[in-house]
């Protein structure tokens, strides 16, 4: 259903880099999976949790960018709680 390419970029210390990087950011953000057109529009938990964690890291770039601090924070945690369920979906067998 989706195609994983690379992740969204952290923040930067330069102004002008973290824009450029802020924008790579967004443009990724939109672009990062394609639908397959033989799929039936639904994507297994895994790759939903994986898009959900790509989609608020880069929010969390742009939050950061801001300096809204708690924000980022919280968007952060919400990355980790994504990515954590994609990995406890990957093989139900393991874990807890």
């Amino acid at each position: 259903m989706f195609k994983k390419t690379k992740r969204a970029p952290a923040a930067e210390a330069n102004p002008r880099e973290s824009a450029e990087s802020l924008e790579v950011a967004q443009v990724e953000a939109e672009l990062r999976y394609e639908q397959d057109d033989d799929d039936s529009g639904e994507g297994s938990v895994e790759e939903t949790a994986r898009y959900i964690a790509d989609m608020i890291g880069a929010l969390a770039v742009m939050a950061g960018e801001a300096r809204l601090d708690l924000l980022t924070y919280l968007l952060n945690m919400a990355r980790v709680e994504a990515e954590l369920q994609a990995r406890q979906s990957e093989d139900p067998g393991e874990g807890f």
